[in-house]
């Protein structure tokens, strides 16, 4: 009876021990994504502290940087209408200035003519002190003839005239005298008529120099109005150039702060995706190990979705030489609204959302080396999945997810041509080349 016992107790000890045997085999081969991931790496909590601070600091310089830009907005409004005014004031200048450039064109004409006419002048002027010159010099030689004729004893015209034999006579030696006396007094007469022409002529352009020269009076006087507005104007645009000046001064400082905000904005975040790559490379020596084999979906719930891109080489403006996944994208994605889901079951190693970029860019914003928001997820037996460019997150690092669960949206931030999902499928630890796998070995849209 006793030994029945024992052996009773043996066997209930035995049975014991199996069970607790199998339990714990049990326990330890149940995969790690099964598991709630509890992060206690020291390194990795630091990290973690560092990029919320950052994600703080690119926050703050990112809010900054918008009520900074609204002022330069309000700013370059202001130049812009200042600008307006100094053009419509530089045109009036220019209308001014076009007004005194067609009057100085007229006092110079006016000019050319006043010397003109005073040429004209001063040639009658020669021309009448010439013929008075003759006159005289006809004058005195008539006078020295007669003086001749009489120191020579000639008879006078009376005695040429009573000394004549007959009538006839007396009729030619009259004729004689008459012609004589004509012709001295022809000459005499043709002079004077010329004077006299001369002096006419002299004053008639005398007159129309007093009428030139009143006519480029008014000119000058019209043009030292002309000038005078131009002045005003050129006084007033000069205050608007200052105002101006001032503006942008104040538009080329506040660019100049929104350029280093920018900067810190860009450090920050380029520091966060630093760490975060840090943390993949960590957690990826923490993820499950195995072959690699994993029953995984397609990540893109809708019929619509399609492959943009495919797993391998190829070229392109802003893209490498090899894609180590696939693009998947589908009408509408621009809403922002369309869900990606978890391939499997697993653990979340990764779920970055610092990425603020969510537009369209062929260049990289720098969140998270190109990736922009994007999630990780260890699928068990060394296969990690990795879900990038999302416009928004749905689950937290450590977070056990299930097959087909929301993890995401489709979006286009980091450095995204446009709205899609980059799927990619590393298995083992290593570089990126070296744990790469092309996704269509694991997944195929239904």
């Amino acid at each position: 009876m006793t030994m029945n016992k024992t052996h009773s107790r043996v066997k209930s000890i035995i049975s014991l021990f199996m069970v607790l045997v199998f339990a714990v085999v049990g326990i330890a081969s149940v995969p790690a994504y099964a598991k709630k991931y509890e992060e206690t790496d020291p390194e990795i909590i630091e990290l973690r502290k560092e990029i919320e601070a950052l994600k703080n600091d690119a926050a703050k310089a990112r809010e900054q940087r918008q009520k900074l830009e609204g002022e330069i907005d309000d700013v370059s409004a202001s130049a812009m209408q200042v600008q307006k005014e100094v053009d419509a004031l530089q045109e009036e200048v220019d209308v001014y200035q076009s007004q005194i450039n067609a009057l100085n064109k007229q006092i110079r004409l006016l000019d050319n003519q006043i010397v003109g006419i005073e040429k004209s002048i001063k040639e009658t002027e020669e021309k009448v002190a010439e013929q008075e010159k003759k006159i005289k010099e006809t004058q005195k030689l008539l006078g020295e003839r007669i003086r001749a004729m009489y120191m020579s004893g000639n008879v006078s015209s009376v005695e040429l005239i009573l000394e004549a034999n007959s009538f006839e006579s007396l009729l030619t030696r009259l004729e004689l005298v008459s012609q004589v006396s004509k012709h001295d007094n022809k000459i005499v007469d043709d002079l004077k008529s010329e004077i006299k022409e001369m002096e006419d002529l002299k004053t008639s352009l005398l007159k129309q120099k007093d009428t030139l020269t009143e006519n480029k009076k008014e000119i000058e006087t019209s043009k030292a109005d002309v000038v005078a507005s131009q002045k005003e104007i050129k006084a007033l645009k000069s205050t608007v150039d200052k105002k101006l000046s001032k503006l942008e001064n104040y538009l080329s400082t506040l660019n100049k702060q929104d350029s280093q905000l920018a900067k810190l904005e860009q450090q920050a975040e380029a520091q966060q995706a630093a760490y975060s790559y840090k943390i993949d490379q960590m957690l990826a020596g923490k993820a499950s190990q195995g072959s690699g084999s994993a029953n995984l979906i397609w990540p893109v719930p809708y019929s619509s979705s399609y492959i943009s891109s495919g797993y391998g080489r190829r070229s392109g403006v802003g893209v490498g030489d090899f894609h180590y996944g696939i693009d998947i994208t589908m009408p509408g994605a621009e809403s922002n609204d369309k869900k990606i889901i978890a391939a499997g079951d697993g653990t979340v190693l990764i779920a970055s959302s610092i990425c603020s970029h969510n537009y369209r860019k062929n260049y990289s914003c720098g969140c998270n080396w190109g990736f922009g928001d994007y999630v990780v997820i260890d699928h068990g037996d060394g296969v990690r999945a990795y879900y990038a460019h999302l416009s928004h997150v749905s689950v937290t690092q450590g977070q056990t997810v299930s097959q087909g669960q929301t993890i995401g949206y489709m979006g286009c931030t980091g450095y995204s041509t446009g709205w899609h999902l980059h799927f990619e499928i590393r298995v083992g630890s290593g570089s990126q080349s070296q744990t790469a796998r092309n996704p269509l070995n694991y997944v195929s849209k239904p």
